[in-house]
């Protein structure tokens, strides 16, 4: 069975093993070269908490950017950030519309390695991604409060990108990519509730520890410089420790453990580029 742990480490070992020699028969206009990309995306998104019944989905707009920045030895650096923005169409405890936000930004380096008539350049490096649901004190259609959610990660991003010539002058290019999760926090503004009857609540944090993502995409990239394409992206992140929330009702205090439940994100969607 394929996890996260055992996939990071086969593409690592083939790394270790794959040759180093260059194939004169491929264009050189397939290997990794110096340029800037910069485009808009429109995508599909959906949350998912399985075990409390809480689910969201939106229409994401965003915007990406990536640039490769050559080094000595055939070696490469990629930068990329993207960005996207939704409204959340919340249903659990009633149903609510949640503007949110997320970015993602990733840092990497990577090589080229010469196959016949085709490029791979697998890559590895590190990666941060920030999402801020705005919801806090809005109320469901059956009058639950809603408070902020930010969730931050840090993981390993491990992947390939192939390329293969067209035979209209451009190239087609695959990314797939494995997101090990190194640590996770989840923000609840759970001191909203102060406005609503309750007095020292306060905010929790919760660390999570245990989860990965995967990307793809598959990108046609013509010869004036435009990349047009699908991509896939998911996130599959496990039950958080636990954090305490104290709060007081009238003139009793409560105590309570609590935890971010195990959840999943994907998102598909479309993306157009420009290389400069």
């Amino acid at each position: 069975m394929i996890t996260p742990q055992n996939g990071l480490s086969l593409v690592l070992l083939l790394a270790a093993l794959a040759p180093a020699h260059a194939d004169s028969l491929v264009s050189n206009y397939l290997r990794t070269q110096d340029a800037q990309e910069l485009g808009l995306t429109l995508s599909s998104y959906s949350y998912q908490e399985p075990s409390a019944s809480v689910g969201m989905t939106a229409i994401n707009y965003g915007l990406e950017y990536q640039k490769t920045s050559l080094l000595n030895g055939g070696q490469f650096v990629l930068a990329g950030v993207d960005y996207a923005a939704g409204t959340d169409r919340y249903s659990g405890s009633g149903t609510l519309n949640v503007p949110r936000y997320y970015y993602n930004a990733k840092l990497a380096i990577g090589t080229d390695w010469v196959y016949g008539s085709q490029i791979v350049s697998p890559y590895i490096g590190f990666g941060y991604r920030f999402l801020n649901q705005t919801g806090g004190g809005l109320t469901t259609s059956t009058g639950a409060v809603m408070y902020d959610r930010q969730s931050a990660y840090l993981y390993i991003p491990v992947g390939f990108k192939q390329r293969s010539l067209t035979g209209d002058g451009g190239m087609l290019e695959s990314t797939l990519e494995l997101d090990y999760l190194v640590s996770g926090n989840q923000f609840s503004g759970l001191s909203v509730m102060n406005n609503f009857g309750y007095t020292n609540s306060n905010d929790i944090n919760n660390r999570q520890t245990s989860g990965y993502g995967l990307n793809a995409s598959f990108m046609y990239k013509r010869a004036d410089g435009w990349s047009l394409g699908p991509y896939w992206k998911y996130w599959n992140i496990a039950s958080s420790d636990l954090a305490t929330w104290t709060y007081k009702s009238g003139s009793t205090s409560y105590t309570k453990s609590m935890y971010e439940p195990a959840n999943t994100t994907e998102e598909f969607g479309f993306k157009a580029l420009y290389r400069f």
